[in-house]
């Protein structure tokens, strides 16, 4: 009888805990019901991952700078059900990224108040949740999963040797998705090494290299097959590992470092995971070990740190999410004691949560009951006109930094840099290969995106372009501007 309680207990949670990664992710522009213009990184990301549903090879027909289960990830999805098939991949990836949520405030607080956390974790991680299938949204279930067996490593000093490979698998996860994704387990993992030297744990440190490492070989090694499969394991070096490297640390100067340290630190909070880990390292918090407090202290400023040396994007706070999830958890637990003499105390704190995380309710609502615009349906009826005026075996190239119209065509790309951007800097030749491809090959359809500018002087790009506008005034002809972009079709 107790059993069947239980089970249907942990039941109504998960529901609970799905009907919240739904409300979450229905506001997206990838929702089948109400479809709208993706952003810029996320239309490139899932034209990636629709050539490779194509049959185009990852670095050598399609050029990024990202590991390659970013767009692995989304080939399912897109595969079987277009842009509605990675919003359900989505739902997926915050569902599961919700239920170590629970699960980490659930080793600190009741079941009641861990279902909060997930709530009002949830709240302060919508600004920062706008480029879906991005890099650091297909992170988060592979860091938050770390998070939560970290965390169970001291708070419940019961941690098994399969949860320790599960980090190898999370951490390798995370790294094949964007390079700079380490700090969670650098930070963590250097504090777990400390301890057991001090502690003489000798034989514990070697069995957890040895977990950790097998964990990490599962995934890599079938990468490495995919790589040396398809010959482009140098391409995989050149573009990923030096690009990414070249990339990744844009400052020089330390004025800039701490300059976007102080930025990422002041949006929507991000200051109070770095205060509350000093404040629960000093008091003792519930008697749990002090080397918790300095590994999730010590990854939550690298963190910091290596997003600071690479630009202040606000989206790329979402990676510092799972840090929230404690915060909120001794937050909401905290203001509960203080409020414990009045009556509705559990009113008066979820009202207090949702003014702290206010900008987490108003962009929502905003999306889905104020902002109004058809740029989904715009970009519906510009992929038409480019099918119906092209057959198959015929290419496009879109003359821009965005990928925005390709998951709307049938027709495949023209050129590996399917969009033209600095990002390629690094590559010595790009910009000579691109124009050449372009102007000896001459694809059937170019486009060029106007929606945000009106004319798309906003795309044009020095070195990239010059050469191909004059031949668009030569050999095309414009057959429709009226939907967010110019299309021209090649004259013969």
């Amino acid at each position: 009888m107790l059993e069947s309680v239980q089970y249907k207990s942990k039941v109504i949670i998960y529901l609970v805990l799905l009907v919240i990664a739904f409300l979450f992710i229905f506001t997206s522009p990838l929702n089948p019901f109400n479809l709208r213009r993706m952003h810029v990184d996320s239309s490139i990301y899932i034209s990636i991952a629709q050539g490779m549903t194509r049959g185009q090879i990852l670095y050598k027909d399609l050029v990024d700078n990202k590991g390659p289960i970013l767009y692995l990830m989304s080939v399912p999805g897109l595969y079987f059900g277009g842009l509605a098939g990675i919003w359900i991949t989505e739902l997926i990836v915050i569902f599961i990224t919700f239920i170590f949520m629970y699960k980490t405030a659930h080793l600190l607080v009741c079941e009641k108040n861990a279902l909060l956390t997930v709530f009002f974790t949830s709240l302060a991680m919508y600004p920062f949740y706008y480029v879906n299938a991005g890099t650091e949204a297909y992170s988060l279930p592979f860091l938050m999963i770390s998070l939560y067996i970290f965390s169970k490593y001291y708070i419940t000093n019961n941690t098994s040797l399969f949860e320790i490979l599960v980090l190898g698998i999370c951490f390798i996860c995370s790294i094949m998705i964007r390079l700079n994704m380490f700090p969670l387990w650098a930070g963590f993992c250097l504090i777990i090494i400390i301890e057991s030297i001090i502690k003489k744990k000798f034989i514990d440190i070697i069995k957890y290299i040895i977990a950790f490492t097998i964990g990490v070989c599962i995934i890599l090694f079938p990468i490495y097959l995919y790589l040396r499969y398809n010959n482009i394991i140098e391409d995989f070096y050149y573009h990923v590992i030096i690009g990414s490297i070249k990339r990744g640390f844009r400052f020089s100067l330390l004025k800039d470092i701490f300059k976007y340290i102080y930025i990422i630190l002041n949006r929507n909070l991000s200051f109070l995971p770095l205060c509350i880990g000093i404040i629960c390292l000093f008091s003792k918090y519930k008697n749990i070990n002090k080397y918790y407090f300095l590994g999730y202290l010590f990854s939550y400023l690298l963190s910091v740190v290596f997003l600071s040396t690479s630009s202040g994007n606000t989206h790329y706070n979402l990676i510092l999410i799972p840090f929230f999830v404690f915060t909120v958890a001794f937050l909401f637990d905290s203001f509960l004691n203080i409020f414990s003499q009045i009556k509705h105390k559990y009113m008066a704190v979820i009202f207090l949560f949702c003014v702290i995380f206010s900008e987490g309710i108003i962009k929502p609502v905003y999306y889905l009951f104020f902002f109004k615009t058809d740029s989904g349906v715009q970009l519906k009826i510009a992929g038409n006109i480019i099918d119906e005026n092209t057959i198959a075996g015929d290419k496009i190239i879109n003359l821009g930094w965005n990928g925005y119209i390709y998951p709307f065509t049938k027709r495949d790309y023209a050129s590996k840099y399917i969009f033209q951007s600095e990002a390629f800097d690094h590559i010595p030749g790009a910009q000579e290969e691109f124009v050449s491809s372009i102007i000896n090959d001459k694809p059937k359809i170019m486009t060029i995106f106007t929606a945000e500018d009106g004319d798309g002087s906003g795309q044009f790009k020095p070195g990239w372009h010059e050469d191909i506008y004059v031949l668009l005034e030569t050999d095309y002809k414009i057959i429709d501007d009226k939907h967010g972009l110019k299309i021209f079709l090649r004259n013969n």
